[in-house]
């Protein structure tokens, strides 16, 4: 709710007051929905090139003929000390009140006593409605054929400059911060996946672990043909036995058919026969050889 909905809240400062006010204003020329407002509502406009002193509160510049075409000029009060400081300064509105087609005092309700108002000076305070103002007292407004100076048509351009400038530095600051915090949270995605990922690959090691003990090799990405090393086919034999044979004797029974039962029996064979041949030919021979120098 704004401070002005509530004229009996406490210690609403001057500045939160001018502030409302001065939304209230805006929204009382210009639409915020409107694609084209016709016309441009500027905020505490000076004169370009030191040539007054004072600044005007808000200038409306219409464009079309339902804003009338004209500079309107607005001097804002927040208070009753302010609009007496306002009095007590005869003139110091002239400066602009004589650029604008219409020159309004724009005040919270209750502000501006009987008789107070300069001739020529219009009045609103805030209305019911949110979007619209309401006149007290109507401005006197100069004829067509009123212009205002080269001096305040350059100060309006130089305003207007000015907050278009701020308006792109400002845009371009939050799309750099949406880029910097789009960018922090990737960064923040690619770390947790990372220590997540870190964490699964220590637990395969561990578990890896445990099956290198059980079995009494090192597991290899391919099978070196090493009697201390196991890869990819040898696994596959060995968890397919697992899943055939309930028990692990069934499965070393398995193992020893595929891998030739058969052939190592031969190989013991011949060498039983090796053997005996041996202690045959060492019982043939003298007990002590001859002495081939002698020959």
């Amino acid at each position: 709710m704004s401070v002005l909905d509530d004229l009996e809240t406490p210690k609403a400062s001057d500045r939160t007051i001018t502030e409302d006010l001065m939304a209230r204003l805006q929204r009382h020329y210009i639409k915020p929905s409107a694609p084209l407002p016709g016309g441009v509502f500027l905020p505490e406009v000076g004169w370009n090139g030191g040539v007054h002193p004072s600044r005007c509160d808000a200038l409306f510049i219409g464009f079309t003929g339902s804003s009338g075409r004209m500079l309107v000029g607005h001097e804002v009060k927040a208070s009753r000390s302010d609009w007496l400081n306002e009095l007590s300064k005869p003139g110091k509105a002239d400066a602009w009140a004589d650029q604008c087609h219409e020159w309004w005092l724009v005040t919270a309700p209750g502000i501006v006593h009987p008789g107070e108002l300069p001739a020529g000076w219009g009045h609103m305070v805030p209305g019911p409605s949110r979007t619209r103002m309401r006149v007290v007292t109507p401005a006197r407004r100069r004829p067509d054929t009123h212009s205002p100076s080269w001096d305040a048509t350059r100060s309006i351009i130089a305003r207007l400059d000015t907050l278009q400038s701020q308006a792109r530095a400002a845009i371009r600051d939050e799309e750099r911060q949406r880029v910097a915090d789009e960018l922090a949270a990737a960064a923040d995605a690619e770390t947790k996946w990372m220590e997540a990922s870190r964490a699964q690959t220590d637990s395969l090691r561990q578990r890896l672990k445990v099956v290198e003990d059980a079995l009494g090799v090192q597991l290899v990405t391919h099978d070196e043909g090493s009697l201390h090393t196991a890869g990819p086919d040898r696994l596959t034999d060995l968890a397919a036995l697992l899943a055939h044979h309930t028990e692990l004797q069934g499965a070393v029974d398995a193992l020893a058919d595929r891998y030739g039962r058969t052939d190592l029996t031969n190989v013991r064979k011949a060498l039983d026969d090796l053997e005996a041949g041996l202690r045959r030919a060492r019982a043939g021979l003298p007990a002590t050889a001859p002495d081939r120098r002698r020959w």
